[in-house]
């Protein structure tokens, strides 16, 4: 953190970084659609063109693949990716592990989140989404992103955009007519 920021924490920061990391990291892996540590997950997904992409990866082991009513589903893997003969309107629950290493560019982006809230101009941190000020012959103005105003936690646009872009890819409906 205090490296993002190029100065010490103060010892309110202090106090606050350990809980807004946690906090940021949560927003990022919501955006994201998946945990980046190591760990067994349950869910329930849905069969897309007879494949079901699994959120977490490296997937490392697949327990079991059941329907809703917890019959076993035959299945084959490749990375992240099974394929069923099931067709792309059914559900399917399966218990896994996967994850892995976090990558360096979601850990700086989650600090870069907490490091920015910490910078926030006083004006926005009050909720002022505008300012106008006037000293002698000289004006300044202008408006704050609206991550800033209210000094709140929340993704940027540009931290957005690295979480999208580490979601499992969605699956198209392809139909083949012969």
């Amino acid at each position: 953190m205090e490296a993002l920021l190029g100065r010490d924490l103060t010892s309110s920061e202090a106090g606050q970084v350990d809980a807004l990391l946690e906090q940021a990291s949560a927003l990022f892996r919501k955006a994201a659609g998946r945990d980046f540590t190591p760990g067994r997950y349950a869910n329930r997904l849905k069969v897309n063109g007879g494949e079901i992409r699994l959120p977490n990866s490296p997937v490392t082991v697949i327990h079991s693949i059941t329907d809703d009513d917890g019959n076993a589903i035959d299945y084959t893997t490749f990375g992240s990716t099974v394929t069923t003969c099931l067709r792309s309107h059914k559900f399917v629950r399966v218990d896994y592990e996967g994850g892995g290493e976090v990558p360096d560019l979601v850990t700086h982006t989650v600090a870069g989140m907490v490091a920015r809230l910490f910078n926030v101009d006083a004006r926005a941190k009050a909720g002022m989404s505008q300012f106008q000020e006037t000293t002698g012959p000289f004006s300044e103005g202008g408006t704050f992103a609206s991550w800033a105003v209210g000094g709140q936690l929340m993704l940027a646009p540009a931290d957005e955009a690295v979480a999208l872009s580490y979601r499992a890819p969605r699956l198209s409906n392809t139909v083949v007519h012969q």
